[in-house]
């Protein structure tokens, strides 16, 4: 009786999927907006050409999307209050792209304000990472709705990479997903990387004896000795691999030939094989000879899994960014509105950091709605039938060169009168400073956010790329001096970005008209800062990934790296580099032998600390070693010829020449007789960084004090 009403249910959810996904119409938009499909495209064509390695994570997204709560965009709403959403949970804490999809949801908003969904705007990107890696391409079914609910809890539905067959048929067949859907859909992992954590139960603990000699005995011994190599231990969190060894970056039948010899990279992979149905599939196009098929299959499987649970018609909302839930207020409201921005205004910051959940037990149901606007103002959302919080919304100004002649004409001369004084009473600052600017700016904009202390311990400046962190003092400083002139009035954020530019100018390198304008943030989480930052041992594609989110490309990546001209770092940044550059205890191969016995003397076995790089202190006296040998802190062009000459410091400085915009760049200015040419192209590239996600007229705050305590 108990296993009759399971399969009643799962047909009815299965009549209510195919229900469902049949009011999607490839033609959906053709009258609304005829050319989203081409907006999606043209923005994808340059994404993947800077940072092909977000192919296979845009695919995984739209997988992780339409398996929890169907295909309805809530993997990509923020968690809010004490609401824990979807993408904060552990198995998606490792995708990748969120930028990137507002980015392109941006575009399409220009295009066609309100009327495309962010549901399908990730299915449009889904299929275009997949073509773009030469792959099939398939009309997408569309006229999906977002869905206004995401709960981390729910993430359980998505199946784990340890499962075993009976549990991924389970999972699938709750989506209407059968078999063959399986084996295709898996095929995915022909594109992209994975962390370590993700299988190294399968080298070293996979029954959970937890010793050395407890692995998975499906797994071909050569292809487990190649991963225990990259992937060491249990604890490591960061080491990516590639899915598909050798072709990781191509949409190919390079995953069925893996499988076949049991070197699939997860135990779920490696489950395909139990089954008759899925291993005759795998052991078919193992062969190489059916591409066309395997295609056709993949572009089936893909539409009818873009069609679980959709929300069509009058359900769920149009948001217009696609990480923050729409709110449409009816129009009697406009009015209150009207009468209640100033007050608006003046909660901004303590709304926004009070989150809409808890303000709102607290106050009248009238203005429970204008913090709800509010929350809406602060993420850039319009508001149905107020049309007096849209026209402010269209007039926060943007950022200007002089924005405070008016306000504070002597705000940029106090700002390098301190710089003087500061830079002549300790030099190495002038690099930790310009790091500092870099620093706020990839983790939530520039914010100024990076100043922030945390009481619990967890905000930016805890994160371990900014634990050596120096300059605080000196932004604080410089603050303080500003205060007692125009109380109130110059953000944190930029004087961060004046600093820098000082600090630059001071070290002999361009002087450039910085905009001003920012406001202060008030959220500061290491979290961010872990993942936003490039770790100095990245390769020349995560560094493109990295910077690519924030619509920075391979020439300004090329162009900022240059800052390494000034500073130094302690060995701990680059050891890997001359000692176990793989995990054989071996060396970078790109690193030039003269320059390496150099830092070897320098950086004995064992003198390593977890520090960042430029011009800190450290502790245990670690021995500091230039970036730009021979160059000091003077703001030049050495620093393109040493990278050419040697490898660089870094391994990210030595990918430079892996690719080939950022190699001519170097090897164009390592020969260059005048440094003119880059001086203009590192003031351009400053100023581009500079505008990342900058909060402006009523957003944020002007904070009295750069380094407040937050939660």
């Amino acid at each position: 009786m108990a296993s009759s009403r399971v399969i009643l249910a799962l047909l009815l959810a299965a009549a209510a999927v195919m229900a469902s996904s049949a009011q999607l119409d490839e033609k959906f938009y053709s009258n609304s907006c005829p050319s989203v499909e081409a907006v999606v495209r043209k923005e994808m064509v340059r994404a993947l050409a800077a940072a092909p390695s977000l192919a296979g994570p845009l695919l995984r997204m739209h997988f992780h999307d339409c398996f929890v709560r169907g295909c309805d965009g809530s993997v990509l709403l923020d968690s809010a209050g004490n609401s824990t959403a979807e993408k904060d949970a552990t198995p998606n804490q490792t995708l990748r792209g969120f930028g990137f999809v507002e980015r392109v949801k941006a575009a399409v908003e220009k295009a066609c304000p309100g009327t495309v969904s962010c549901a399908d705007v990730l299915a449009l990107m889904a299929r275009d990472a997949v073509w773009l890696s030469k792959g099939p391409f398939w009309a997408v079914p569309l006229g999906r709705r977002d869905g206004r609910v995401s709960i981390a809890n729910e993430t359980d539905q998505l199946p784990p990479p340890t499962a075993n067959f009976t549990e991924l048929t389970q999972m699938f067949a709750a989506k209407n997903l059968d078999l063959k859907d399986l084996v295709v859909l898996s095929a995915g992992h022909t594109i992209g990387t994975s962390h370590c954590f993700s299988f190294t139960d399968r080298l070293y603990n996979f029954t959970g004896l937890d010793n050395a000699h407890d692995i998975d005995p499906t797994l071909e011994l050569q292809y487990m000795a190649r991963l225990r190599s990259k992937c060491t231990s249990l604890q490591d969190n960061t080491t990516l691999v590639e899915m598909d060894p050798g072709s990781f970056k191509t949409f190919d039948l390079g995953y069925f030939k893996n499988v076949a010899k049991r070197r699939g990279l997860f135990h779920s992979d490696g489950e395909l094989l139990t089954n008759g149905f899925t291993r005759a599939y795998v052991q078919r196009h193992a062969g190489g000879g059916y591409k066309d098929e395997f295609f056709a299959d993949f572009a089936a499987s893909m539409v009818k899994m873009g069609g679980v649970e959709v929300l069509t018609g009058s359900q769920g909302e149009i948001r217009k960014k696609c990480n923050v839930r729409a709110m449409h207020l009816l129009p009697q409201y406009s009015l209150i509105v009207a009468r209640n921005l100033p007050w608006l205004r003046s909660r901004l910051r303590r709304g926004a950091r009070l989150g809409v959940e808890t303000v709102c037990r607290l106050m009248s149901r009238e203005l429970e709605l204008l913090l709800f606007l509010l929350a809406l103002r602060a993420s850039g959302e319009v508001v149905a039938g107020s049309a007096e919080a849209a026209a402010a919304a269209a007039a926060w100004p943007g950022l200007q060169v002089g924005f405070y002649h008016a306000k504070c004409p002597v705000a940029e001369d106090v700002v390098l009168g301190e710089m003087r004084m500061i830079l002549e009473e300790d030099p190495t600052l002038a690099p930790s400073l310009l790091r500092m600017h870099y620093h706020d700016c990839f983790v939530q904009g520039c914010d100024g956010s990076i100043m922030l202390r945390s009481r619990s311990g967890k905000g930016e400046r805890d994160a371990t790329p900014n634990r050596s962190m120096r300059g605080y003092d000196a932004i604080n400083r410089i603050k303080a001096r500003l205060e007692t002139v125009c109380s109130l009035t110059v953000s944190c954020a930029d004087i961060i970005a004046m600093a820098a530019r000082d600090a630059v100018y001071l070290s002999k390198g361009p002087w450039y008209d910085v905009e001003t304008g920012r406001r202060d943030g008030d959220v500061s989480v290491a979290e961010y800062a872990e993942n936003d930052l490039a770790p100095p041992d990245s390769n020349i594609v995560d560094v493109k990934t990295f910077f690519s989110v924030k619509s920075l490309n391979a020439k300004d990546i090329a162009v900022l790296f240059g800052c390494h001209s000034i500073g130094t770092s302690h060995c701990g940044a680059f050891q890997k580099r001359l000692y176990n550059f793989t995990g054989r205890m071996d060396q970078d191969p790109s690193l030039d032998a003269g320059y390496a016995a150099k830092l070897k003397k320098l950086c004995p076995p064992g003198h390593g600390h977890d520090h960042d790089h430029d011009g800190h202190g450290g502790a245990g006296g670690a021995a500091k070693v230039p970036m730009d040998p021979g160059s000091g802190f003077t703001f030049d062009l050495s620093y393109y010829r040493h990278v050419l000459a040697t490898g660089g410091l870094f391994q990210s400085d030595g990918s430079l020449r892996d690719d080939p915009v950022t190699r001519g760049y170097v090897e164009k200015l390592a020969n260059a007789s005048s440094s003119s040419e880059y001086f203009a192209d590192f003031a351009a590239a400053m100023v581009k960084m500079g505008r990342t996600n900058v909060l402006t007229g009523d957003l944020g705050a002007v904070r009295p004090t750069c380094d407040s305590l937050v939660d």
